[in-house]
């Protein structure tokens, strides 16, 4: 084979995988229109260069030529699909009946031959996870057989001709399908894991939780999501590949329990936070819940903490607690009305019967209007226990102790509902004696 005639068709082969990489970004694969687009782009792409390795054909012997017009319509077809290698095949065939000759129609059902061999192996393909070597292979051998039943259609002279250019057939398409397969899987291959990456980094991002992902040995910043740099303040950009110790509090203490969080993940593999100290950009110290935990991939062992602020959960078990000092004070404050409005009926009863004396002329006239005046401030009281709405403390004064302010918290206003609980009515007041 003449060197310079297979190195202008590798190049040619060369520059439509060039193409076909840059198709993933000008038209992803998908369904409906798109997927019509990438199909139409790709197989007139693909044709033209079947059309271009028709004129650039290869000088095997002085005054004889092969071209390799069947692997870019196999690759195409391997990769793309039945539709895609359709179009590729139409237009070599197209240019081959325009040249005409008695190869003509052999030349052409070769073309589409090789469409649906190559449009097989992608189905193939498709059902076993995706091209492999098996696949090129078996494709460079259906395209060697389709090539050899296009000579054949030529009777006799077509078998003669192919006992001296078999080989070189076979090296061509051989080589030119197999290692251009391997390139091609190479493209398709890498922009997978493009568009894995993108989906990992789109479903990371939208986690309401911050996601830190760090190299365990390190403690180098590998990766960091939109809820970490929101809670941080700081850009994704002056995270990643700096020293997670670089952002942990100043003082020693608060430093002393992240290092106890990451001994433990590393002695177990696995540690759950609450109240860890976190320092935002702007200087001021938070308290974050978490969980760290190691993972191995490649040989390497990343640490991935998630963690949020832990204001809500706080603010709950203030809550929580607020309601629980409600309820105990409340069924306190119930119980003690109760306990005291039965004595109190009787004592007023009295305090009735004994103002009716000293309205006679009794001689405890003056002590008994004071006595009433007390017992009602007392039934007043009783009555805010009862009503109590939510806890308030009155302010101590001196030594005094903290004590529940009963106007306050039977005052009508915003708080917490009291839980339930069952108040035994009050037994009436009955005067003595009756």
């Amino acid at each position: 084979m003449n060197p310079y005639h297979v190195l202008e068709a590798v190049g040619i082969l060369v520059s439509g995988l060039l193409f076909y990489s840059y198709t993933y970004s000008w038209v992803p694969p998908g369904h409906g229109r798109s997927r019509l687009r990438r199909v139409l782009l790709n197989g007139v792409a693909f044709g033209g260069i079947t059309v271009v390795m028709m004129i650039a054909r290869i000088e095997v012997d002085p005054g004889v030529f092969i071209d390799a017009r069947a692997v870019p319509v196999a690759l195409i077809a391997l990769f793309e699909g039945w539709p895609a290698g359709l179009v590729a095949s139409l237009m070599g065939a197209g240019y081959r009946l325009w040249l005409g000759g008695s190869g003509a129609w052999p030349g052409v059902l070769s073309l589409l031959g090789t469409a649906a061999a190559g449009g097989l192996c992608h189905a193939w393909a498709r059902r076993s996870g995706g091209v492999g070597p098996r696949h090129a292979v078996s494709l460079a051998g259906l395209a060697f057989g389709v090539t050899f039943l296009g000579f054949s259609l030529l009777g006799a002279r077509g078998l003669a001709l192919w006992s001296r250019l078999w080989l070189d057939y076979l090296v061509t398409v051989g080589l030119g399908v197999g290692v251009m397969a391997r390139l091609f899987h190479d493209v398709t291959e890498q922009h997978r894991l493009i568009a894995a990456q993108q989906r990992f980094r789109a479903v990371i991002d939208e986690a309401t939780d911050a996601i830190r992902i760090l190299e365990a040995d390190t403690l180098q910043i590998v990766d960091a999501n939109r809820a970490d740099c929101e809670l941080s303040g700081y850009p994704r950009e002056e995270l990643v590949g700096r020293n997670a110790r670089d952002f942990w509090p100043d003082d020693p203490a608060l430093r002393a329990g992240r290092e106890a969080s990451l001994a433990e993940a590393r002695a177990h593999g696995f540690a759950r936070v609450s109240g860890l100290a976190y320092k935002r950009r702007s200087g001021e110290v938070i308290l974050v819940d978490g969980t760290r935990r190691l993972a191995e991939f490649q040989g390497r062992r990343y640490e991935i903490i998630i963690f949020r602020s832990a204001a809500e959960r706080l603010a709950a078990e203030k809550t929580e607690r607020e309601a629980a000092e409600l309820r105990a004070a409340t069924l306190l404050a119930r119980a003690a009305a109760h306990e005291i409005n039965n004595p109190l009926a009787i004592i007023m009863g009295y305090l009735q019967i004994m103002a009716d004396q000293a309205a006679e002329g009794g001689k405890h006239a003056r002590w008994v209007p004071q006595m009433l005046g007390a017992a009602t401030r007392i039934r007043e009281s009783v009555q805010r226990l009862k009503d109590i709405v939510r806890v308030e403390a009155a302010t101590p004064a001196g030594e005094m102790p903290s004590i529940l302010d009963t106007r306050k918290s039977s005052a009508p206003g915003a708080g917490p509902a009291p839980a339930s609980a069952s108040t035994p009515s009050a037994q009436s007041s009955v005067a003595p004696g009756q």
